[in-house]
């Protein structure tokens, strides 16, 4: 599966999606040691394509969500939010990063 998966992306999107492996197994041992984690940031690379991404740091950030919380963007608020009307994939999706970081913040401030 993952040769077909791999097979189907560019080059230059192996490329990120390893570099993205790379720097997940870099930060989290336990990730790097999961011989499927290639294989998840393959599909979550796809899904990321079919959602209309395209920002470099926006597919990165998407990756690591996905990697972290597994199937996020399929929740129903989630998904509600990334498929709104009137803006791209990218604002949606910056939006959405741009909310779970203030709430980060707000959570440690309240510590």
């Amino acid at each position: 599966m993952h040769e077909h998966q791999t097979a189907l992306l560019t080059e230059d999107e192996r490329q990120f999606v390893v570099a993205v492996q790379n720097s997940i197994g870099n930060a989290n041992g336990t990730l790097a040691d999961d011989p499927a984690l290639l294989d998840k940031l393959t599909r979550a690379y796809s899904e990321t394509r079919r959602m209309g991404l395209t920002r470099d740091e926006l597919l990165a950030d998407f990756l690591y969500l996905e990697i972290q919380a597994p199937g996020f963007h399929r929740h129903p608020a989630i998904r509600r939010w990334l498929h709104k009307p009137g803006a791209t994939a990218d604002e949606r999706f910056a939006d959405l990063i741009d909310v779970l970081r203030n709430k980060s913040r707000q959570r440690k401030d309240d510590r």
